[in-house]
Order: C-alpha cells, then structure tokens, then sequence
C-alpha cells in the first residue's frame, strides 16, 4: 500500500545511477515514489540497501538487453536473487541498429530471466524495455504468459498500436514520460490504451540533465497535465487515476 502522502508514481528511475545514490542523504521528494531498476543484477544489492533507508523506492532486478553483448555472464547472478523480489526491471529486446547484432544473446537471457520468474507462482511486477523488436518480445510472452502471473509495463514503448493491443491481451501496462507526449507516436498510444493500463514514468537520469529530486516531481507533474489534455480530462482527476493504476499494481506485488 503507498504512503498516503505520495501524489506520483514514477514507474521507471534508474535510481542507481543518479548523484549521491550510496549516501546516506539520497531521498526521493516527500510525495513521490519510483520503481527503482537496475541495468545488472550485480547492482541488486546495494539497490536494495539503500531501498531500506529511502521512502517510496521500490528495488527492482534487471538485466539490460542494451548491456546483454558487454556483461552477458552478468545474467547468471540473476537466479540468486529472483527469488528475493517481485519487481523485475529493466529487461526486455533491443533490436535497434546498435544493439541488433547482440539479440540472439539478448533473446536467450531474456528468456531465461522469464523462465526464472514463473518457476514460483507469484505476482511479478516487469518494466519491460521494448525497442525495434516487438515481435520477437510477443512469442517469449506468449510462451510464458499462461504458466506465469506477470504484470509487464512496457517502458517508453515505440511499437505500432496493433502490437500494444496484443500486448494489453497479456495484461500489460505502458508507463508513460514527458518526451513521449510530444510525439505522435505517444499521443495515439495514450488515445488507444484504456486509461486504467497507463502509468507515467520519467527514465531519469536518461532524459534529463537536472537530476534533483524537486526536477524528478516536476517532470512527473508535466506528464499527467499532458495526459489529461490527451484525454481532454481535468488534471486532477487525471492524476488521481493515474495514481489510483499505480497503487493497485504495487499493492498486489507487496500482499504475498
């Protein structure tokens, strides 16, 4: 359950990476809350000590598929702490021109990590990273969706409204930023997806380069007054829903 004073749900922070992270300051603003990924599993723990001392982080596990052809063994500490967590992020496919060469690499931990996370029956919370490489990423769910209880939030995603539908088949949630409501893209995505599927997200500190913690609310705040006028919706009842998706997710990963 969130605190009651928290107002925004930041879906998607690489916490890790932003100034002051190991010190005993770091903080979150008062009212916010972030799903905290990480890029390896070798980051698992310190994310989870400093999760302990800083109210509203959730710790996340992840593997980058972006870091899939430079630490690939990373992967196999995975297992060791999959058990420990029902938030799993970042993970996913990356098939852009960078990356591409690495996606048979990134196919096979991709679909271990989802191999791993269905072996117990519980809720899984995934921020899924999803770039140039929809259709593959569909046939690993498919393969998994039945035997597993995911709840996958597509981070940033860039694929066609025919592939979100797909994906909302499975039960996906699109977490949703301040550049990506500038884009036509990001604009019909949030016309076609049922409100109650859409969460916001910031990518810090990937999409800015003012990294403080009053910066990080502002750029929540300016995606839900984008939202609402996508959805022609009054800003506050905007964010209240917004926040209402945000805490029924978190509270089925946290009652178990």
């Amino acid at each position: 359950m969130l605190n009651s004073c928290i107002n925004y749900v930041d879906f998607h922070c690489h916490c890790d990476l932003l100034p002051g992270f190991a010190s005993e300051t770091f903080q979150l603003n008062e009212d916010v809350a972030a799903v905290a990924v990480t890029t390896t599993p070798l980051a698992w723990s310190k994310n989870v000590e400093v999760s302990k001392r800083t109210a509203g982080m959730y710790p996340a596990l992840g593997m980058h598929p972006q870091l899939v052809g430079s630490r690939y063994d990373d992967h196999f500490s995975f297992s060791q702490f999959v058990n420990g967590t029902q938030i799993i992020g970042e993970i996913g496919l990356d098939g852009s021109q960078a990356y591409k060469q690495t996606l048979d690499m990134q196919e096979a931990v991709f679909s271990h990590i989802l191999e791993l996370c269905s072996e117990e029956k519980i809720e899984r919370l995934m921020s899924i990273h999803s770039l140039k490489a929809e259709v593959r990423l569909i046939k690993h769910f498919q393969k998994y969706v039945s035997s597993a209880r995911y709840t996958p939030v597509f981070h940033w995603f860039t694929g066609s409204v025919p592939q979100a539908s797909k994906l909302l088949d499975m039960g996906a949630k699109f977490s949703i930023n301040y550049k990506m409501v500038k884009t036509k893209g990001g604009q019909d995505l949030l016309s076609h997806v049922p409100k109650e599927s859409v969460l916001i997200e910031t990518d810090m500190p990937f999409t800015s380069k003012n990294l403080s913690s009053e910066h990080h609310r502002s750029l929540l705040m300016e995606t839900v007054s984008k939202i609402s006028t996508i959805w022609s919706m009054a800003e506050e009842e905007c964010s209240a829903l917004i926040l209402r998706n945000s805490s029924e997710i978190l509270s089925r990963v946290q009652n178990q």
